[in-house]
């Protein structure tokens, strides 16, 4: 038995992993879930409107998953307070305020919680490392440039992670704001070997690239699909959940893709994505067009792309328990051996046999 609880704070994760240990464990957990292996519960959200704020939502979003062969099991959950606003025509989606944020860690073998981890350092690492297996396997193996859409962590975290499983020399950045784009491609330019340069214009992050990714906040399409060239990979990573309906790409890229790769199907249908659930209402696309990552990484149904012409698509379309599972097993290892957050007596969080009988005599049997 472990005895002990770990609480690690986003502070105390910052530095403990590697990008490669994050591109290997997010794998793990992919290729475990297309084994049969690993399992999963899919994304829960609650939406409950706050009678005194108006268009604030009480907010509650869950998902769980077991990667057998790291010995986890994670729990994710976040209670927060949304604000649906509208700019310009357009529905926005924001987090006033705190919220809480915790990924549960349990030891399938033990069934113990191992540990308690703050999701918000975790959470743009998971996306990215996702949209990277995929990039790996799906773009060309010549890819030598990349567009990006957006300006904030995750665009930073995307181009780290794809340009560790490519050979990327040029990534163009586009955002709306002039003064963000310089500054995220300054940002960029400290972290990656390949030259990072801001654009002015969205179809100048399409045009001439091999790789386009969007990492944006943004409800409606950031590029038209018509800018897309032969041979491209395309990454999005907004996954709608039905309430609020936002999507990065328009028809026409998804109408131009010859494979398209998503992380669940299932959430697609649950969640009635924009992106992919219309076009299948529709019958322009077919179930059986669009694959799982497991199914990619297992090699079961398809091999990656089939011609250097192919435009590839993948949407990162939901986040998923196994990629906590997968992470924060990585993070708690390396916690441990750097002596890294708080420990406290894990045993509170046990039931133990000896304590249910003695409860059920007192509580039950001397009525």
């Amino acid at each position: 038995m472990v005895e002990k609880t770990l609480i690690l704070s986003n502070e105390d994760q910052e530095g403990l992993v590697t990008t490669q240990e994050c591109l290997e464990a997010i794998e793990q957990g992919y290729l475990e879930l297309g084994q049969g292996i690993a399992q999963e519960l899919p994304r829960r959200r609650i939406y409950f409107p706050r009678q005194e704020l108006k268009d604030h939502y009480y907010w509650f979003n869950e998902m769980a998953g077991i990667v057998p062969g790291m010995n986890a099991m994670a729990l994710r959950v976040d209670s927060a307070t949304v604000n649906v606003t509208t700019k310009r025509g357009n529905a926005r989606f924001g987090f006033p305020g705190s919220f809480s944020g915790l990924v549960y860690l349990y030891d399938i073998r033990t069934n113990e919680l191992i540990a308690i981890i703050q999701d918000f350092y975790l959470n743009p690492i998971r996306v990215a490392a996702t949209s990277a297996i995929v990039t790996k396997r799906l773009a060309r193996d010549d890819a030598k440039v990349m567009g990006i859409f957006g300006s904030g962590t995750q665009a930073i975290l995307q181009v780290e992670h794809n340009c560790a499983v490519t050979n990327i020399e040029e990534v163009r950045v586009y955002s709306t704001r002039k003064e963000r784009r310089e500054g995220i491609a300054r940002q960029m330019n400290e972290v990656v070997k390949a030259k990072v340069v801001p654009v002015d214009h969205p179809r100048q992050a399409v045009e001439g690239c091999d790789i386009v990714t969007t990492a944006t906040n943004s409800n409606d399409p950031v590029f038209n699909g018509e800018w897309l060239e032969p041979g491209t990979h395309v990454n999005t990573m907004l996954g709608s959940d039905g309430f609020l309906s936002r999507r990065e790409t328009d028809d026409t890229t998804v109408r131009r893709s010859d494979l398209i790769v998503v992380n669940s199907k299932e959430s697609i249908k649950l969640d009635k994505q924009p992106e992919l659930y219309p076009p299948l209402m529709r019958g322009e696309l077919s179930w059986d067009d669009i694959y799982d990552i497991g199914e990619l990484l297992t090699r079961r149904k398809i091999h990656g792309r089939s011609s250097a012409s192919q435009i590839t698509y993948h949407n990162n379309n939901v986040g998923m328990g196994i990629q906590f599972a997968a992470l924060g097993r990585l993070v708690y290892e390396k916690a441990k051996e750097l002596k890294r957050g708080t420990e406290i007596d894990g045993r509170v969080f046990m039931q133990f046999d000896e304590n249910l009988r003695a409860v059920r005599d007192r509580s039950f049997l001397r009525r």
